[in-house]
């Protein structure tokens, strides 16, 4: 297959995944999801703490995901603009940004921070554990 068109349904392919990981879970979460232990030793959110969530409620057309940790929801949609977009101009978009692994480091740890950032301003709307 094609690199381009490759790196074209990859991106389509996690762009939707979490949307539809976020149909089958109820909005107020699981129990099959275990406790983030990076909250359970710190009590602070991780970066990630409240994506699922926001999957659950944007997968259903609701904007209360935006309560929870609406970054990585308004990232899947990124991702799924970079798909469409790497498909039909056929030019690739993940090139520049994990070229070099400095890069790559550099590119995961500015995702990473944005969502914390969310995570970290939206506290009062995440229950704590227990």
């Amino acid at each position: 297959m094609n690199p381009t068109k490759r790196e074209g349904l990859v991106l389509l392919a996690a762009g939707c995944l979490p949307f539809a990981a976020g149909a089958v879970i109820p909005r107020e979460g699981t129990d099959l999801i275990p406790a983030c232990p990076f909250r359970s030793l710190t009590g602070l959110p991780c970066p990630l703490c409240g994506g699922t969530r926001a999957f659950a409620w944007a997968a259903r057309g609701d904007s209360g995901f935006l309560d929870y940790n609406g970054f990585w929801v308004f990232f899947a949609l990124a991702l799924l603009v970079a798909g469409v977009f790497v498909l039909v101009t056929r030019v690739r978009v993940l090139d520049a940004p994990v070229r070099t692994p400095l890069r790559a480091v550099l590119f995961l740890g500015a995702l990473g921070a944005a969502g914390w950032a969310w995570a970290l301003a939206e506290r009062a709307t995440i229950a704590p554990p227990g």
